[in-house]
């Protein structure tokens, strides 16, 4: 959910996250109701607590990418953030989300409820569709990270938005991995 002026250099730069130790898997799993879902799976070097924390804090959120986010983190609440300069609340650039669950340090579902106009794409794609962050802590102290896209339509402009995503959010857990790694 990216501006469009983002949109290219994500595609650009995803290729080097794909060159890590532990790649970024993707997939696409076509429904039986004619939706698709896309998942992406990667461990992160970071305990679970960490990972968490970019998650479900505004300065954490900033890790995956947007220059600004506000957090209301609880079941009903909602997350705002702007990819822009001088980003700020209410900003109808910026991306709103609905938390429809929280589970603390191992789940956050979001739904897109607002997305502007002159994004990548047509914000009413988002309508059917809503993503799950998943957090499974490892043995040797690292996280497995699951963001599960769910609602994807078989239509042109849907094809688009899962194929933005796919890119998007292997360049994003980069973007993750490296404020992570940097962190300590």
């Amino acid at each position: 959910m990216r501006l469009a002026a983002i949109a290219t250099a994500l595609f650009a730069l995803s290729a080097p996250a794909l060159a890590a130790d532990d790649p970024v898997e993707a997939r696409v799993v076509e429904e039986s109701d004619g939706s698709r879902t896309l998942v992406h799976e990667a461990v992160i070097d970071a305990p679970l607590a960490d990972v968490w924390a970019t998650l479900s804090t505004e300065d954490g959120w900033k890790a995956w990418g947007p220059t600004y986010a506000r957090f209301d983190l609880r079941n009903g609440g909602s997350i705002e953030s702007g990819y822009h300069e001088g980003a700020s609340a209410g900003d109808p650039r910026n991306i709103r989300h609905r938390i429809l669950a929280v589970v603390p340090e191992r789940l956050l579902a979001i739904r897109v409820e607002y997305a502007p106009a002159d994004g990548p794409v047509d914000p009413a794609l988002f309508a059917d569709m809503w993503g799950v962050y998943e957090l499974e802590p490892l043995a040797d102290g690292r996280t497995r990270l699951r963001i599960t896209g769910l609602g994807y339509g078989a239509d042109e402009g849907s094809s688009r938005l899962l194929e933005f995503f796919k890119a998007g959010n292997v360049y994003s857990i980069g973007m993750l991995r490296r404020n992570l790694e940097a962190a300590d």
